[in-house]
């Protein structure tokens, strides 16, 4: 129980601790492997999302809890 509070502020403390480019290019590696997004496609929706942190981190604790990765 306590291990999923932690996990959630480790999270949030590493979503925190990027730059600007470093959130682009993360939301964008992963909107692109999870989705069927090409590079630019990904990239544009990241510059969008930018100032929605909840989504990148959506994105974020799916692809580290996902039993099934894209492929």
């Amino acid at each position: 129980m306590f291990d999923n509070f932690k996990f959630r502020d480790n999270i949030d403390t590493f979503l925190n601790s990027l730059n600007y480019w470093q959130t682009i290019n993360l939301y964008t590696v992963l909107a692109q492997g999870q989705g069927n997004l090409t590079y630019n496609q990904a990239k544009a929706k990241a510059m969008i999302d930018f100032g929605d942190k909840s989504k990148l981190k959506i994105l974020l604790e799916q692809a580290l809890n996902s039993p099934d990765p894209k492929i």
